[in-house]
């Protein structure tokens, strides 16, 4: 049985989605129980919270909290079910495994920002704490938005190399370790990333021309940040476009200050911050591979690295009016 058919008003007449009203969903919603922010609740304390907020709007409400090695097997029995809306709850590598099961289906992906970054949930104004997460996505509305790929595989938000993969890397081994030990180690990250001078010898095909560029770091977002006073937000998730941003800058102190003028809106003006747009990118190296930060999640792909932009290719719980 399906969540409509279990909520007769979520369709109408016709057995098409109606807006008139609230929708009623099926959800199904796996928790990851070592993601950053989750740690500090009881399972039972996050299965109540959960529970009782979608239930409370309506909808027929699972919850499943599993560990990290748990998540992948849990999403996917999930996506295969008959449920309206699969919400995962962690990082930002959940999130994507949520969102490539779910790709492409009209089933809707809800994000319960449980991790360090939650780099898609900052875009769709999603709160923070978990109660308020969840009372925003039981009261939410599917959208549609683009998805990123290179080489095949998905992003939701940014891929990232160069100079600023050291900050992935440090993350990725230290993941699940003290906040005392973290700390002095990011910082120690921080200082060899500002020392950093190492380039990149790439060329850049934007499907017009072929550009040979020594690079400090390369950013290839889905959609582009904005370009005001907004800590690298994307406001707008569905204009079909990828946005590479290429740091031509001599050494990563250069760089921090470029992406300081970047944080307070003023992106323009630097000769050394190349801004490219299209909807595939081809980037071509000597080596027969890289290393890239697929949103935050650390990936190795041979080149050359093939971007495009698959337009409203999944379904995301988003804030009405967006």
């Amino acid at each position: 049985m399906s969540g409509a058919e279990l909520f007769p008003d979520a369709r109408d007449a016709d057995g098409a989605r109606s807006d008139a009203g609230p929708l009623r969903w099926k959800v199904h919603v796996v928790i990851n129980l070592r993601a950053g922010t989750a740690l500090g609740l009881t399972q039972a304390e996050i299965e109540h919270t959960v529970t009782e907020a979608f239930s409370r709007a309506g909808h027929a409400v699972s919850v499943f909290c599993v560990l990290p090695e748990e998540v992948e097997a849990a999403v996917a029995r999930a996506a295969t079910s008959d449920i309206d809306v699969l919400v995962v709850g962690g990082g930002d590598g959940t999130v994507r495994t949520g969102a490539r099961h779910v790709m492409g289906t009209d089933k809707a992906l809800g994000i319960l920002p449980l991790g360090t970054m939650n780099r898609m949930a900052k875009d769709l104004e999603i709160p923070h704490s978990l109660g308020a997460a969840v009372a925003f996505l039981s009261n939410a509305k599917p959208s549609k938005v683009d998805v990123g790929t290179v080489n095949g595989s998905i992003f939701l938000c940014n891929s990232i190399m160069g100079a600023t993969l050291s900050f992935s890397v440090g993350r990725a081994r230290l993941r699940g370790r003290p906040a005392r030990e973290r700390l002095p180690r990011y910082f120690l990250i921080l200082r060899e990333i500002l020392s950093s001078r190492r380039k990149l010898s790439i060329v850049v095909d934007n499907g017009e021309d072929r550009l040979r560029i020594r690079a400090l770091s390369v950013a290839v977002t889905n959609n582009g940040y904005d370009e005001t006073m907004s800590w690298f937000r994307r406001s707008r998730l569905a204009n079909g476009t990828l946005t590479m941003y290429v740091s031509k800058h001599r050494s990563g102190f250069g760089l921090a200050l470029a992406l300081g003028r970047a944080l307070i809106g003023r992106w323009h003006g630097d000769p050394e911050m190349v801004k490219l747009t299209g909807s595939e990118f081809a980037i071509y190296s000597r080596k027969r591979s890289k290393w890239l930060a697929n949103d935050g999640e650390l990936l190795k792909f041979d080149t050359p690295l093939r971007y495009a932009i698959v337009p409203r290719a999944l379904k995301v719980l988003m804030k009405h009016g967006s």
